[in-house]
Formats: structure tokens, C-alpha cells, sequence
């Protein structure tokens, strides 16, 4: 953060609390060196939101769709956005479903994913 002056600091760091704040609320991610800007919709009620940050390379939607059907979990929305090399994935699953209780076991085969970083 560069201020010249402390009324600057001062707003430079609620601006960062404010950052940092949206991203653990709702995995929105703005003024972003390394990744794009995403502002994903209102989590759906009854769903679980996944942020799955991978390669930018053809075939990761499919792994991450392919891992969660076979856990026989619903998607109900989903935002994929990318910046060079970079993939970031929000993703909302129906929590309804008795397939959660499994969802230690989703979120492990997801980080063992080829190109999840």
C-alpha cells in the first residue's frame, strides 16, 4: 500500500479490510494483480460455494464438474473467470442433497486435481 498521508493510509487500508472481507464473505475478488475480477452472484439458500483456483488450460471445468457429479452433487450456478495462466472458479453446490456428508472427500479429489494450484 503507497500513502503519503495518514487520511491515505487510512483509506488504503479500509479499502483492503474491504477486500479481504468480500473475498472470505462471498469469494469476490477485485483489484487483483495476479487474479481476474470476479464478483459472483448472491450464494443460491441451501448451497455450499466452492472457490477452486486453477490453470487456464481446456478441460479443468470439466474435471471440476466431473469430480462433483460423481460425488452426486447438483451445481446450481457457477462463474469462471481467468487472467493469463490463471482460472478462478466459484461454485455453488445444492447442500439439500445427503451427498454433503461426503464433502471432505470432494474437497480433498478436487485439491488432487491435475492444474488445481
Amino acid at each position: 500500500l503507497g500513502a503519503s498521508t495518514g487520511e491515505a493510509e487510512d483509506a488504503a487500508a479500509a479499502m483492503a479490510a474491504e477486500t479481504v472481507s468480500n473475498y472470505l464473505e462471498t469469494g469476490t475478488v477485485k483489484n487483483s494483480v495476479n487474479f481476474p475480477t470476479v464478483v459472483p452472484p448472491e450464494r443460491s439458500p441451501n448451497s455450499i460455494r466452492l472457490v477452486i483456483v486453477t490453470s487456464n488450460e481446456p478441460g479443468m471445468l470439466a474435471k471440476i464438474t466431473e469430480t462433483c457429479a460423481s460425488h452426486g452433487l447438483n451445481i446450481i450456478q457457477q462463474v469462471n473467470n481467468s487472467r493469463g495462466s490463471v482460472a478462478y472458479n466459484v461454485i455453488d453446490v445444492d447442500s439439500t442433497t445427503e451427498k454433503v456428508s461426503e464433502f471432505k472427500t470432494l474437497q480433498k479429489e478436487l485439491t488432487m486435481l491435475e492444474g488445481v494450484r
